[in-house]
């Protein structure tokens, strides 16, 4: 068949979003989320393609219709973010109303003088074929050469351990919380001007160890969650390694199948995890039961950004938050109901994006009217204090009735709360200030939360220098008799996707 006579313009100009969006995010971004997406679109594409050939009896026309239209649709995002900030004479003419109004009338034009042209359109499906091919094709090749520059990852070996001893040959259940973006209570009080302490004087009345100063190793979740989860740092070897490239492939690949999650199991726990909304904890492959993930395609970051950049972007917030926040409540409503479906004893890790932008919910749990879900701190609507404390609020309501909940049991289990890294308020949305920041800034975005309640109320193993890379150490010492290196605590700064680190140790610790 000659290249002339051959129609696959309005596939490759389906799928072509989907690869760019990719390109743009694969540095954290799995290669499976593209599958989904893709086949939902090219499934449509085919669809609606056949119903023209029905309709007009020109497949020519149809295809050209076909990807005309898809073009208008994907490209209206980008135009939008373009003038989104944009005004004439005092007036704001970045709205949907403007914008969507010519958009439409040029698609119905275009649409119109296709089906009405008398003229063959080879050349016309030419040309499409050629462009369309040539601009995947260029999205593949950038796809592909960043695959293999980064297919050499270091490779962690997958640790195996022995069954080992536990002092009351009973195994405690074990809940490990962590809340996105969570900061500590002078981070809370210095910032944005709210005092938590009713809060945490309720966790020490219900026997938990309250850090009094708790800093995280790492200020970004890429590399604070494999971090806790591993009992690791990303040492100078492995910063040099990954220095020149964006990837975060190796700590997601550590992160979901990590070395705490994997003890567990090989001393009899049942792992259990959530689908958190984001990253390799949507899916962490260390666990042995996953809930909350019913709705895969509904809670994929990729696929809302690839809806926002197109012409659903002034309804995508209403496609999308019903599923966010009903993703989050489930995590909330399931927590103190997993021990009924196993009798194994349960380690249960639950990353929950909260009170971590965007600000779904008021203090007393009222959906918030929302402009976006975008999770970026660059977002205007992300810098909203008083939203923030309101979702705080409402998650600290929803982790005292877990808490109160699991405690109120014969055998009480281990409960430990930590957060990934604190607020940034301060870096006010500017790029520029994660490579230049001041002592405030880092002191505002390492300041995390750690709230450990153990069964009998031990809390004199823990330390107030305690950091989270050695949260499970200790604790497996001190539960299994194993002989963890107590590693020494130290904290790192660095901008978010980047392992060129500053040890700032000194800066949190003397402040």
């Amino acid at each position: 068949m000659k290249f002339n006579n051959l129609i696959i313009h309005p596939l490759l100009f389906g799928i072509f979003p989907v690869l760019s969006l990719f390109e743009s995010n694969m540095s954290f971004t799995s290669f499976s989320e593209i599958i989904l997406p893709s086949f939902i679109i090219l499934s449509v594409v085919i669809v609606i393609w056949l119903f023209l050939i029905k309709t007009i009896k020109n497949g020519t026309k149809s295809a050209l219709i076909i990807s005309y239209s898809l073009i208008l649709f994907f490209v209206y995002g980008p135009v939008f973010f373009a003038i989104d900030d944009l005004t004439i004479n005092g007036e704001d003419v970045g709205r949907h109303s403007y914008l969507m109004i010519p958009f439409i009338g040029f698609g119905i034009l275009g649409i119109l003088f296709l089906i009405k042209i008398k003229k063959e359109l080879k050349n016309l499906t030419t040309i499409a074929n050629f462009i369309s091919l040539t601009i995947v094709s260029v999205i593949l090749f950038s796809i592909g050469t960043y695959s293999l520059e980064n297919s050499n990852s270091i490779e962690f070996e997958s640790a195996e351990f022995e069954k080992m001893s536990n002092q009351n040959n009973l195994l405690p259940d074990i809940y490990y919380i962590l809340l996105d973006g969570y900061p500590g209570k002078t981070s809370l009080l210095n910032v944005v001007n709210y005092d938590n302490q009713n809060f945490l004087n309720r966790l020490n009345q219900l026997g938990f160890f309250v850090q009094e100063h708790s800093y995280v190793n790492y200020p970004h979740t890429f590399l604070s969650i494999p971090s806790m989860l591993n009992m690791m740092y990303f040492d100078d070897d492995i910063s040099l390694e990954h220095a020149d490239t964006p990837s975060q492939n190796m700590p997601y690949l550590i992160g979901s199948n990590n070395k705490v999650m994997n003890f567990a199991k090989s001393q009899g726990y049942l792992t259990v995890s959530f689908d958190s909304g984001w990253g390799f904890s949507r899916d962490m492959k260390s666990a042995d039961l996953k809930l909350c993930g019913d709705n895969k395609l509904f809670n994929s970051e990729f696929i809302i950004s690839l809806v926002k950049n197109s012409m659903l972007n002034p309804v995508y917030v209403k496609i999308f938050e019903t599923d966010k926040i009903e993703g989050k409540l489930c995590i909330f409503d399931e927590l103190p109901l997993i021990k009924n479906r196993t009798e194994q004893p349960i380690f249960v890790f639950a990353h929950i994006f909260s009170p971590h932008p965007p600000y779904l919910f008021g203090p007393t749990g009222e959906i918030r009217q929302l402009e976006n879900l975008d999770p970026h701190l660059e977002t205007e609507s992300n810098l909203d204090k008083d939203a923030f404390v309101g979702q705080l609020q409402f998650v600290n309501k929803k982790i005292l009735y877990i808490v109160e909940s699991l405690l109120d049991s014969e055998s009480q289990p281990i409960i430990i709360i930590q957060s990934d890294h604190g607020t940034a308020f301060l870096f006010e949305g500017q790029i520029e200030n994660w490579d230049s920041p001041t002592d405030e800034m880092i002191q505002e975005r390492m300041d995390n939360i750690t709230f450990i309640f153990l069964p009998g109320n031990e809390t004199d193993i823990f330390s107030n220098n305690l950091t989270p890379v050695n949260t499970f150490r200790i604790l497996f010492n001190h539960y299994f008799e194993t002989d963890f290196e107590i590693l020494p605590d130290k904290m790192y700064f660095g901008a978010d996707g980047s392992y060129e680190l500053k040890d700032v140790t000194k800066i949190l610790m003397n402040p």
